[in-house]
């Protein structure tokens, strides 16, 4: 009998996201324990103008709420966290830490007592007042283990909302990693890929029908014209008219396919490709490619068309002198994202529900990844779009 080969097996992705998230909310509660406490701690050093460690724990306490809650606030903690806010959040964010710490200490001693208990098979005492309950060891350890571990993750995400609804008071909080919004994402995602294939294809079938339909008609024109002219001359004429036409043809064609997609994007990666773009463009266009390490094949072709698209939209509405590409690469080895900016120095006034615009987010969003738009009237305008790599 042979044994299946579990190597290409793989959990789940969402079980694995949420098993994530759980153990970066019980460690956020964690270190709101230590960092409550040092921001009550250094509260009282801004009465003697000692503001240097207050500043520093709030900016550790921003760290915190960012890398372990994903929580994008609409202001920096600098603008709206203030000593008596900040000591408000501290008290929260402290009470919070504790009851996670006795919570998780409770955890451990059920588990690692009843793991003792199975090892030397004797039974767990529950000794109470009115009465004693005596149970299996193991039974207690699967049973008892598990819900409490469910119960740290349970406050661990009632800690973290608590903390939002407390920061919202003061600023717009957004959470990446909150479920109801990741669903309405993906439902959002989906319809907008959708609609951006049938985009798509509405304006491959215009290009065909304008432009390359109708030279082929000219063509096949010019042709019966020169088949059925008695003069010699005449008819060389029109071949050669004919031929010009061809290769006017050819050159659509190969404009048509590689708005479709360009062979280069493959052959040569993302910088030749983009930079193909930019000797078409009939503005000045400044690259700068600052990604050095080797990006998936979707996010490469996500951040062609964004870019590709970007400039033909500052070319047509934008009225500028020139444009200014920028691609870097930012987070850590496990969550890379590629960011790519799009500035111009145009008129400004464009419109994020735009067609257009709309069109490039449908594309990033099919990535799980964010485009936004910085256009205030008089310029410049700033396209930003960021795609996670992972």
């Amino acid at each position: 009998m042979r044994l299946p080969d579990p190597s290409g097996l793989s959990l789940p992705r969402e079980p694995v996201r949420l098993l994530r998230r759980g153990v970066r909310h019980v460690v956020g509660a964690l270190l709101g324990l230590v960092l409550g406490a040092l921001l009550l701690l250094t509260i009282p050093l801004l009465l003697v103008r000692w503001r240097r460690p207050f500043r520093a724990v709030r900016r550790w306490e921003s760290g915190r709420l960012d890398r372990f809650y994903r929580f994008r606030l609409g202001t920096s903690p600098e603008e709206f966290l203030g000593p008596r806010r900040a000591a408000l959040h501290a008290l929260l964010a402290g009470v919070l830490g504790y009851i996670m710490a006795d919570l998780l200490l409770l955890v451990a001693a059920i588990v690692l007592g009843s793991l003792i208990q199975t090892i030397i098979v004797e039974p767990v005492v529950f000794e109470f007042s009115l009465w004693v309950i005596s149970r299996p060891a193991l039974p207690v350890l699967l049973i008892f283990g598990t819900s409490s571990l469910l119960a740290a993750a349970v406050f661990a995400e009632l800690a973290a909302w608590a903390q939002a609804l407390l920061l919202r008071r003061w600023t717009s909080v957004a959470r990446e990693d909150a479920l109801e919004t990741r669903i309405s994402r993906l439902l959002t995602t989906r319809r907008g890929v959708v609609l951006a294939i049938d985009d798509e294809r509405r304006r491959i079938e215009r290009d065909l029908h304008d432009g390359v339909q109708q030279n082929v008609v000219s063509l096949s024109v010019t042709l019966a014209r020169a088949r059925r002219t008695p003069d010699a001359d005449r008819a060389r004429e029109l071949l050669d008219q004919a031929h010009a036409q061809s290769q006017s043809l050819i050159e659509e064609v190969r404009q048509v396919a590689w708005q479709v997609y360009p062979n280069a994007l493959d052959e040569h990666g993302l910088a030749t490709a983009l930079g193909d773009v930019a000797d078409a463009s009939p503005l000045p266009v400044h690259l700068e490619h600052a990604v050095s390490g080797e990006l998936p094949r979707a996010v490469e072709s996500a951040a062609y068309f964004v870019v590709r698209e970007a400039v033909n939209n500052v070319v047509k509405h934008a009225a500028a002198s020139e444009v200014r590409i920028m691609l870097e690469e930012r987070g850590t080895e496990e969550r890379r994202t590629l960011v790519v900016s799009i500035r111009d120095d145009g008129i400004g006034g464009a419109d994020p529900e735009g067609g257009g615009l709309q069109g490039l987010a449908r594309r990033v969003a099919a990535l799980d990844g964010t485009v936004s738009v910085d256009s205030p009237v008089g310029g410049p305008t700033i396209i930003t779009a960021e795609v996670p790599c992972d």
